[in-house]
């Protein structure tokens, strides 16, 4: 009853949800996976081979350069013809994928995030399809057969019209004919200029964000992949017959990412709080469950985050004045792909 309650409360305080790893301090980044892209490349990340297909361009890891551009630094793929085939590049990292295996486990629930830009020849509808996206390993069973996040995939139609594109695909089961799709579409992004792209994946819920905004959340599916999963971000072609792009050698355009960061939750999942008395001392990691009451205080002009894996409790007495923002998120304590407890 507790946990229905506070659901509902929230939504009612806070319609948009906008926690971010910025706002946040329940979030803390995964150093070994994540990469400012510096001018050298974090070892766990894997290329695109020339036998390797970006959409309608074949992989090649020449097709990656690094840039610096107002001291900010910059992973640079390049999509090109040379010679009537296109080529592009990318890269990759997770459990594994098709016949190469990863020595480093994939990643799991969390909040990705990068800061990119789409750069286009002038005067050329290249079909350029930049991708930051999440996809199963080979290792899924049954019911989840396949599972896809597109956390910004604009295909060449989209590009065109600065339209930037999220979608959830997945087959939830070989042996049936069923293929589910959430998709959104966010207009009038001008993707030429720098944007953060960022999912926030938990076990009941999936929010898309554009420049630390939510605009679009998916609660009513089943949350993708559970564990494992495997990361790309890339620059693909498309030759679709709906968008057919100019055939021209030559350059045709740069997927610039600036950073990737992946951030888990901080767990304390045994503790139980009855009240945060100072709210500048309090641990801001999951809790098991959280009580308060009329002796707790929201200091004013705050945006607080409180987070429980059984329940939130907000007892008679207890109140918000104007000025002070509390968000409540209930969520399952997640065993196999968190970050422990820090003091």
């Amino acid at each position: 009853m507790n946990k229905i309650f506070t659901f509902l409360l929230f939504l009612c305080t806070f319609v948009v949800l906008a926690q971010t790893p910025h706002t946040d301090p329940h979030w803390i980044v995964n150093t070994k996976f994540s990469d400012e892209f510096d001018g050298n490349k974090n070892a766990i990340w894997q290329e695109y081979k020339l036998t390797d297909f970006l959409g309608s361009a074949l992989g090649d890891p020449a097709n990656i350069q690094y840039g610096t551009e107002n001291q900010r630094t910059y992973i640079r793929f390049i999509a090109e013809m040379k010679n009537g085939t296109p080529y592009s590049a990318g890269v990759r990292v997770g459990l594994n994928y098709g016949n190469q295996l990863s020595s480093h486990p994939g990643l799991g629930y969390g909040y990705y995030e990068i800061e990119g830009r789409l750069l286009q020849t002038p005067n050329i509808q290249s079909g350029l399809w930049p991708a930051f996206w999440l996809q199963h390993g080979n290792n899924v069973q049954k019911p989840y057969w396949y599972e896809e996040l597109d956390i910004f995939e604009p295909d060449n139609c989209q590009v065109r019209e600065n339209n930037h594109h999220v979608s959830f695909h997945y087959y939830p089961d070989p042996d049936t004919a069923k293929f589910f799709s959430d998709t959104y579409s966010k207009y009038n992004v001008d993707m030429s200029q720098w944007h953060k792209y960022a999912v926030e994946w938990l076990p009941e819920r999936v929010t898309f964000y554009l420049d630390d905004v939510a605009f679009f959340v998916i609660s009513d599916r089943p949350t993708p992949y559970r564990q494992n999963t495997n990361l790309f971000i890339d620059l693909q072609t498309d030759d679709s017959a709906k968008c057919p792009p100019d055939i021209l050698d030559g350059l045709l355009g740069c997927f610039d990412v600036n950073y990737f960061r992946y951030y888990q939750l901080k767990y304390d999942c045994n503790t139980v709080v009855t009240q945060i008395p100072n709210f500048n001392t309090y641990n801001y990691a999951v809790k098991k469950s959280i009580s308060l009451s009329s002796t707790t205080t929201i200091p004013a002009n705050s945006n607080i985050t409180l987070r429980a894996t059984d329940f939130i409790e907000l007892q008679p007495g207890f109140s918000i004045d104007t000025g002070r923002e509390l968000y409540l998120d209930v969520n399952p304590c997640d065993n196999t792909a968190r970050v422990k407890k820090q003091d």
